[in-house]
Formats: C-alpha cells, sequence, structure tokens
C-alpha cells in the first residue's frame, strides 16, 4: 500500500473553493477525505471560515465601489 501525502495549506484551500463552486475531482475528495480521517476536519473548517469571510470581505468592497461610483 503506498501513502499519500497530506495536503499542503494551499491545496486545501484550492479544494474548498473547488467545492464552493462543485468542481471537485474524485482524486482530491479522496486525498481529502484521506485527511479529514486521519487528522480531523479542523483545519478544513478554519480554512472555510477564512475563504467565506474572503468572499464577503470582497463583495462588501465591491458594492462600496459600486456605490461610490454611482454618487
Amino acid at each position: 500500500m503506498t501513502s499519500k501525502k497530506d495536503p499542503n495549506i494551499f491545496q486545501i484551500a484550492f479544494s474548498l473553493l473547488a467545492s464552493f463552486f462543485g468542481v471537485q475531482s474524485q482524486e482530491n475528495m479522496d486525498r481529502d477525505e484521506a485527511y479529514i480521517e486521519k487528522n480531523g476536519i479542523k483545519v478544513y473548517v478554519i480554512m472555510g471560515f477564512f475563504l467565506v469571510f474572503c468572499l464577503l470581505l470582497t463583495l462588501y468592497g465591491i458594492v462600496q465601489i459600486i456605490l461610490h461610483s454611482i454618487q
């Protein structure tokens, strides 16, 4: 049996972004599932909250730019 390497922080972030849009590959899902079974879901939850916060902050900034340009 070959041991797979654990995903790094960038792979976790890209995996979560792909899952936000529903385009996650089966290979990445298997890697993530193996990591979660081994180490727990804590890293994915924290990174998920961080990415949602960044998305909301970006949307807020875009709305502020649009509202400022209208006035």
